[in-house]
């Protein structure tokens, strides 16, 4: 009879840790989205030293105006000294067989594309029990910034009960090419991030993103986000070859994405089209 009892409090401790073993990385992800994670906000006690808060008001603007200043030219630029900044918007990448997303504005007196939309969708697969995929739309509507929004659907398949976990990821960002060149453009990301599910959670975003225009059809993409979800990090970054035909192309790279605590790792496949 002991010995059953045994048995029976082994199994039951097999099946408990079996459990939480077949949570899986999105069931982890939302938990942790859900519950969030306390701030680690430590407040000073300022009033301490409020003798010295006319002398310290000075310097602060003093410094507080050349930061504006760096900041202001580092992140925008200088308008009147960088003729990159003027560069036109290009109907498509290597529409004319050597320009990327923007060409000089000297080199077509023509006109000059004011308006375009890019789309992009690409199957996300991390072997052997996850996948998804990634919408993306980019509306320039002159050559100076452009909005971007991302959708990233995650499916994972749980072979412990048979089930799917689903976790919806939404990305809306103001985007500012900081340098606008034929062959390279390099620029900055803000936004914020959206969990939908049964999360409906938001918080803020910012990253870098770049394309490199090597030769003929073939480019190179990159991004990277850093956001956080209810002091949860949610980060993405991806990296891709682009195939470029006409006013459409193929692409193939790698995407990593963290949510909370787990990471993932996908190998994309995909293509878009420019209007």
């Amino acid at each position: 009879m002991k010995t059953i009892i045994n048995v029976i409090l082994v199994l039951l401790l097999f099946s408990i840790s079996f459990d939480s073993f077949s949570q899986g990385k999105i069931d982890e992800s939302k938990k942790e989205l859900k519950e969030g994670r306390e701030s680690n906000d430590t407040e000073d006690a300022s009033s301490s030293s409020s003798s010295d808060n006319s002398s310290d008001n000075i310097v602060f603007e003093i410094v507080g105006k050349a930061f504006l200043y760096v900041t202001y030219y580092a992140f925008i630029g200088n308008y009147a000294e960088e003729d990159h900044l003027h560069s036109n918007l290009t109907k498509y990448p290597y529409y004319n067989g050597s320009s990327g997303n923007y060409e000089n504005p000297d080199s077509v007196p023509s006109l000059a594309k004011i308006l375009r939309l890019d789309l992009e969708d690409k199957l996300l697969l991390s072997p052997p029990n996850i996948f998804g995929n990634h919408l993306k739309a980019k509306f320039r509507s002159f050559q100076f910034f452009y909005l971007q929004a991302d959708y990233f659907q995650l499916t994972e398949f749980n072979k412990f009960n048979r089930s799917y976990s689903n976790l919806s990821l939404f990305n809306f960002n103001f985007c500012y090419d900081r340098v606008r060149l034929e062959k390279f453009n390099l620029g900055w990301t803000l936004g914020i991030n959206y969990v939908g599910n049964d999360i409906n959670k938001a918080g803020f975003s910012c990253g870098l993103n770049t394309d490199i225009f090597l030769f003929k059809t073939i480019s190179l993409y990159s991004s990277m986000k850093w956001g956080s979800i209810n002091n949860v990090p949610v980060n993405e970054f991806e990296i891709q070859c682009r195939y470029h035909e006409k006013n459409y192309f193929y692409s193939i790279g790698y995407e990593h994405l963290k949510i909370g605590s787990p990471t993932y790792d996908f190998i994309s496949m995909g293509g878009g089209i420019y209007f």
